[in-house]
């Protein structure tokens, strides 16, 4: 039996070799024109040919002792049609895809090893089916970055209108010389990191991989566009800084930039000690133009559902808030946490990536490091995948955690991030409404309507008319949910108004008829 095993073994891994020589990246995971099929017990070999004659199939290879055939397809059988065209016949027992097997792909960058978060998120097995893509563009809102640096320079975004370094706003986008983004604290074209935060938190997101150098980010090959709020002293930034660095990234995404998602790895007192309205806007405006903003919980080791630390604790449905956790998977002593205001964790605890300094990298801890392994996760998945909106990447990243028992009552998703399941199991957020319009009485009343949504799939609810109320109004819902609305009196004449709902237009109509 033993050498059964094995000669089936081996069989199975030369069909793989021969398979990767001609196909160095498969897009399926398994032979697209290939079955695997075991006949039952005393199956005559006449049998079997017939049932591979109707068809219109060939035998490749025999595992007699163990009753199973590789067949070829004819082109136009697709792999499911022919699994469901074998179960038919009485003699089959079992039919499956030829199944490609890959290595977990390790990168060749010199200091791998220490890079204890990318194991755990399962970055390497991610890497079989997406190592990123120059098209996506990450803005890192936070201290600048080092964009001369040795892993991170081949992946630094830069604007394409700009002339460099000759005064001129060539793309007319109000902006002179923005090279490789602005720098909002000192209002000027140079986004050079003087702290080093927006240096370590750029490693994690977009270090160039395989490069036989340094370190490897979640991303192999991305486009980091820099923006700097802070100078060196890495606590300077004001509500008005933010603003303009928000509407800078809303700007060039609607010019056309293929910006997905932001990091931003600041929280606590230093830079908003209470609900910033004006900062808010500009954030969901953001959201509004398509891009999804990752932010760390905070270091204060507190429950942010009751003393929140803007601006990771904004419930607006484009934030992801992100917890820190350790190599053994609890939560970081400093972390912040919220059952209902932080999603997700990420690795945090340790974080080797580059820096400003002489050495080119070192370690660092906070949520501030967890929170680009998830931007970074975001990126991977929108380059894997660029239809995913804004929502379906949001609600993928927390449906694919790995729940752990440690996390449970603590954060929203109760798991820390994994990016492959993220990759292999998508959630794609359709959001349907009951119906589409309403005849309100002349009297007014209550009404509701019906959306359903996928498990975190996340949307905002507006009434567009002074004169229709909603009630229990949030500044984000997730998934299933009863919208429920006043309509006031209205005895005189008719009238129209809408709410949008999940990007969708409600119609309510008033009027005496």
């Amino acid at each position: 039996m033993k050498f059964f095993k094995f000669t089936f073994c081996f069989a199975l891994l030369v069909i793989f070799l021969t398979q990767v020589l001609h196909a160095q990246k498969p897009t399926e995971n398994f032979v697209k024109d290939e079955l695997l099929v075991k006949f039952k017990d005393g199956t005559s070999n006449e049998s079997a040919v017939k049932i591979n004659r109707q068809g219109n199939s060939h035998l490749l290879e025999t595992f007699a002792d163990l009753g199973w055939q590789r067949i070829k397809l004819p082109e136009n059988l697709s792999v499911e049609k022919a699994i469901s065209f074998y179960k038919t016949f009485a003699e089959v027992e079992t039919v499956q895809p030829n199944f490609y097997y890959k290595l977990a792909v390790t990168p060749n960058d010199t200091r791998y090893s220490e890079l204890w978060g990318m194991e755990k998120i399962s970055a390497p097995t991610a890497w079989n089916s997406a190592t990123g893509n120059s098209n996506t563009i990450v803005a890192v809102i936070d201290t600048g970055i080092k964009y001369t640096h040795e892993d991170l320079a081949a992946n630094m975004w830069t604007n394409s209108g700009e002339i460099p370094n000759n005064s001129i706003d060539d793309d007319n986008n109000g902006f002179v010389d923005d090279v490789y983004g602005y720098d909002f604290r000192f209002n000027d074209s140079d986004p050079m990191d003087e702290h080093g935060h927006g240096t370590h938190v750029s490693g994690t997101i977009g270090a160039v991989g395989n490069n036989s150098l340094g370190v490897a980010g979640v991303n192999w090959n991305v486009r980091l566009m820099a923006i700097k709020i802070y100078s060196s002293t890495g606590t300077d930034t004001t509500s008005a800084m933010l603003i303009n660095a928000y509407n800078y990234v809303r700007l060039m995404k609607e010019r056309g930039e293929n910006i997905r998602v932001t990091n931003n790895s600041y929280s606590g007192c230093e830079e908003a000690c209470g609900y910033d309205q004006a900062t808010k806007d500009a954030l969901d405006a953001m959201g509004n133009a398509g891009i999804l903003n990752v932010f760390a919980a905070g270091n204060q080791n507190r429950d942010v559902d009751t003393n929140p630390a803007f601006p990771g604790s904004y419930t607006s449905p484009s934030v992801l808030s992100v917890a820190s956790s350790t190599s053994t998977d609890v939560r970081s002593g400093f972390s912040n946490f919220g059952i209902t205001s932080v999603d997700l964790a990420a690795p945090g605890s340790g974080i080797l990536s580059t820096t400003i300094s002489a050495a080119n990298y070192g370690n660092s801890s906070g949520t501030s490091m967890a929170s680009p392994h998830v931007a970074g996760a975001v990126a991977l998945l929108s380059s894997h995948n660029p239809k995913l909106s804004n929502a379906s990447l949001k609600a993928t990243l927390m449906n694919s955690v790995d729940v752990l028992a440690n996390w449970n009552g603590v954060i929203k998703t109760g798991g820390r991030l994994n990016v492959s399941n993220a990759l292999q199991n998508q959630t794609v957020c359709n959001f349907n409404l009951s119906q589409n319009s309403l005849q309100a009485r002349t009297k007014g009343g209550v009404y509701t309507v019906d959306i359903t949504a996928a498990t975190n799939c996340d949307y905002s609810v507006k009434s567009n008319a002074r004169w229709i109320y909603i009630i229990d109004s949030a500044d984000a819902y997730s998934g299933n949910k009863t919208i429920t609305f006043r309509v006031t009196v209205n005895p005189k004449i008719s009238r129209t108004g809408t709410i949008t709902i999940a990007g969708q237009t409600f119609v309510v109509t008033q009027s005496r008829n």
